[in-house]
């Protein structure tokens, strides 16, 4: 029986890499204009990307897919893994794999099988995993985001300290002590995909960075 059930949390976990490696953007960049995401703008194959270099309509329907990933590997791991009242970390054994879960789709987003392990830079199914987690989520990741923004002025900044807000608020919020060490799951798996590789590792953490708040919005090559 408990065999079964590490076989059933391994099942979930993988499922939720797979779901979340589909490269819904990629995917719509070549039906709508026949474009490959990987080899136009920025490169990235992700909605921002699809959004200044194709359709804004499209690049909008492309970003709420890739939410719609992390939400939904989120709530249905939640609801189908084992329930157990033993506590690890202060979490209940569903609220562990699926948590797990948000992170495994987070990272199939970024390293998809699909594109040759060269995916997204995950915000999106990162946003839809924490919406699951609470709704409250979403402001204070902003928060997060906006303090990294005015404060140093960069975005590898701004996305790390929205992952980190979130977290110690979803810690507080749930009181599931697994989303503590789910921001450093997520800082590994994220923040890689916001490096520069022109730049030196010191000029990508540096402070004050950008000059204007349009150069952080602007897409890259990376």
């Amino acid at each position: 029986m408990y065999l079964t059930e590490i076989g059933k949390d391994v099942g979930f976990i993988l499922a939720s890499f797979f779901i979340g490696s589909i490269p819904f953007c990629y995917i719509l960049g070549k039906i709508v204009s026949k474009k490959n995401l990987t080899e136009i703008g920025d490169k990235n194959p992700g909605g921002w990307n699809l959004i200044f270099n194709v359709s804004k309509i499209w690049g909008i329907i492309g970003l709420l897919l890739d939410m719609a990933k992390g939400f939904f590997v989120y709530y249905l791991v939640l609801m189908f893994a084992y329930k157990s009242s033993t506590d690890i970390l202060g979490t209940n054994h569903n609220e562990l794999i699926a948590v797990l879960a948000g992170c495994a789709a987070v990272a199939g987003h970024c390293y998809t099988p699909f594109l040759k392990w060269n995916g997204g830079r995950g915000l999106a199914t990162w946003i839809g995993f924490i919406e699951s987690a609470s709704w409250f989520s979403l402001p204070v990741a902003a928060l997060g985001w906006l303090v990294g923004v005015f404060f140093a002025r960069n975005m590898i900044w701004a996305i790390s300290l929205g992952i980190v807000f979130t977290g110690i608020f979803l810690w507080l919020y749930t009181g599931a002590a697994i989303f503590l060490p789910a921001i450093i799951i997520l800082l590994i798996i994220m923040i890689p995909k916001q490096l520069n590789r022109n730049l030196t590792l010191g000029k990508n953490f540096q402070f004050r960075k950008e000059s204007t708040f349009r150069d952080i919005l602007k897409p890259k090559i990376k």
